[in-house]
């Protein structure tokens, strides 16, 4: 093998499935090095986890106010959302925002949905559990979408364009996902479906998180519709997209290494760490992007100001250097927390949302290994095309038939159900 050997800025590479190889030699022979873009100058990429949490920890070296994909969007692009998307803002304004919205992701606010995330969990299990088999995109997008839904206070009614909105956002590089709606077009139905809600909640306040997004102000001034927009994409997106990709991913863990599934089965216990180690195995954000912003020296490469700097978290994850035999699937890994699926520990961009995501990851997988034991794969797994996020769009899977428990409401298959918004969609009922 050699450096250049796979194009980590083509998303068709990973169609196929993340190259952990040529990360494992890039980390052993060029843990920074260029890549070549069509259409700019390129990235550095950094694969090392030491490399990539020194990174994180130094925004006053390595911005976020720039484009964050491996994807050549040119920045003056992204100008309308730097300083206003949480995850394209540098200090101070980044610790402005993440205060409006920590209050939704306090260990008590959690706490406070765990019994919701069992109800929904059962029901999307009682919804397919007596069929015997089903596409298992359904089952992992029902939880994470009704989860946030509840958190945004979004109505019945619009929870399925909120789907169709957070896959075209998440999905714009492949083109079936693309067709659905356009990406461009879903920002832009999103951002005015978070006017109207702003205006809504500014006028009738409720308690939930977008009520305090609305009643926020800085330097007396409330926030923009611009902010309100990208607050709501964040959450739709971050809180949904991720939390489905690990229990799809995670799933395909269990099934690719049925000795794990086995263990679970005999202890419940080792679940906790079976999550950290699924986040480790199959990071489902494989990277994020950052700007120099001055001349720095890394592994004897001289980045320059201005520099794109992708920082690979999928490879991070799978560094020999500090997992042992990183390729091995292990449930009962000692330091399998130490994963960058969340972001680096201490960084300012951590994952706010991280504890809610476990939360509902520990009750989808308490009843896929309870109620679905033999759960196993009926066809070909189909991934998303992307070099940024490590999706699933067809995982065909079946199991022994059962009894619905009978105890809780009705599942939707949102996956199945997709529902594409008319063009200039303001948003329907936005709130009742």
């Amino acid at each position: 093998m050699k450096i250049g050997a796979v194009n980590l800025a083509d998303p068709d590479v990973f169609v196929g499935g993340v190259p952990y190889d040529y990360f494992a030699f890039l980390r052993q022979h060029a843990p920074v090095t260029w890549v070549p873009r069509a259409g700019t100058d390129g990235f550095w990429a950094v694969t090392r986890h030491a490399d990539i949490v020194a990174i994180e920890k130094t925004p006053e070296v390595f911005s976020s106010r720039t484009n964050l994909l491996p994807l050549p969007i040119p920045e003056f692009t992204l100008q309308r959302d730097i300083d206003h998307n949480l995850v394209l803002t540098d200090p101070p304004r980044h610790a402005f925002l993440r205060r409006i919205i920590m209050s939704a992701f306090t260990p008590k606010a959690v706490a406070q949905l765990n019994e919701r995330i069992k109800v929904l969990t059962a029901a999307i299990i009682d919804e397919v559990i007596e069929k015997g088999a089903c596409d298992w995109v359904d089952v992992a997008a029902y939880v994470p979408i009704e989860v946030v839904a509840h958190i945004l206070d979004v109505p019945e009614e619009v929870r399925a364009q909120l789907f169709t909105w957070a896959n075209a956002t998440l999905g714009s590089s492949d083109p079936q996902v693309a067709a659905l709606l356009d990406p461009r077009t879903a920002a832009e139905q999103m951002f005015a479906y978070a006017s109207e809600l702003g205006r809504q909640r500014r006028a009738n306040p409720q308690d939930d998180i977008f009520s305090a997004i609305a009643a926020a102000r800085e330097d007396g001034e409330m926030l923009s519709d611009v902010d309100l927009g990208c607050f709501f994409l964040l959450l739709a997106t971050a809180g949904n997209e991720t939390t489905r990709t690990l229990i799809l991913q995670g799933t395909l863990a269990l099934i690719q290494h049925p000795e794990q599934m086995r263990k679970l089965r005999a202890d419940l216990s080792l679940l906790p760490n079976a999550i950290e180690e699924m986040l480790r195995w199959a990071t489902p954000v494989l990277c994020f992007g950052r700007k120099a912003l001055s001349d720095v020296e890394l592994h004897g490469q001289l980045i320059k100001a201005g520099d794109q700097v992708v920082l690979w978290y999928c490879s991070g994850s799978r560094d020999e250097a500090v997992f042992e035999a990183p390729d091995r699937f292990d449930i009962e890994r000692r330091n399998a927390r130490d994963h960058l699926a969340f972001g680096a520990k201490g960084g300012i961009h951590q994952c706010l949302g991280s504890m809610l995501a476990r939360s509902e990851l520990l009750a989808m997988f308490e009843a896929i290994v309870t109620r679905l034991p033999d759960i196993r794969l009926a066809g070909p797994v189909v991934r998303l095309r992307s070099n940024f996020a490590n999706g699933i769009k067809h995982m065909p899977v079946h199991f022994s038939a059962a009894p619905a428990s009978g105890n809780g409401p009705r599942a939707r298959l949102y996956a199945t159900e997709t529902v594409v918004p008319p063009p200039g969609c303001p948003m329907h009922r936005a709130v009742p």
